[in-house]
């Protein structure tokens, strides 16, 4: 108790407060950490796969009813919680003892790190189309590239919370300004009938059936 009371007696070096994100970057942060690779290149995967429109958009209601359940989750336990310092980590470590909060940490940190190196990929392999020399973003000259990108990113978060904020806003803008312009385009252009052809997938000679089917 007197340590608590003494941090905040004493006011930090230098006598300026610490550095805070306002609710416009603490925004930013939350959306950019959700909208990952995914939302750019699985539709384009799931569209020139054999999956016919109605299977998927049945597992995007699944996917998004999932989604849904996780946040209440995180929000049930963000208010509720008597400790919720740590996060995802301290939920865990609180509610089933110390093993399941590292796995929850070690397995946070894994998809952390697999996200940063899907989103290089695709950002190499898109650069690609313009530089051949990055290929599909998974050759040597996109590693490399990819690994310079990484570690400046990461200096830049050494430097400062505000700086890091400021960075992190402008990426969140250039991931949404896309996927407005693509919503906006696709109300636009939407031809129903063109959406609804072989719904499920059942006309025979597609290339749906053929793939599900075979020879």
């Amino acid at each position: 108790m007197t340590q608590q009371v003494r941090s905040r007696q004493v006011p930090p070096p230098g006598g300026s407060q610490e550095p805070r994100l306002g609710v416009f970057m603490l925004t930013a942060l939350v959306v950019g950490s959700m909208v990952g690779a995914g939302i750019f290149s699985i539709p384009q995967n799931m569209a020139a796969g054999p999956a016919a429109p109605g299977a998927l958009l049945i597992g995007w209601l699944v996917t998004g009813v999932g989604m849904l359940a996780l946040a209440l989750t995180f929000q049930f336990l963000g208010r509720y919680a008597e400790d919720p310092e740590g996060g995802l980590h301290g939920y865990a470590r609180d509610g089933f003892g110390p093993l399941p909060g590292f796995l929850a940490a070690w397995g946070y940190w894994i998809s952390a790190w697999l996200g940063n190196l899907a989103y290089l990929v695709l950002i190499f392999s898109t650069v690609g189309l313009f530089f051949p020399v990055f290929g599909d973003g998974t050759n040597w000259p996109a590693i490399a590239a990819g690994s310079v990108l990484l570690w400046l990113y990461t200096f830049l978060l050494l430097r400062g919370v505000r700086e890091a904020g400021g960075v992190n806003t402008v990426v969140t803008a250039a991931k949404l300004i896309p996927l407005l312009i693509f919503v906006v385009l696709a109300a636009v252009h939407f031809d129903p009938a063109v959406f609804t052809a072989d719904l499920w997938g059942q006309q025979e000679g597609s290339g749906r059936s053929s793939t599900r089917c075979g020879p």
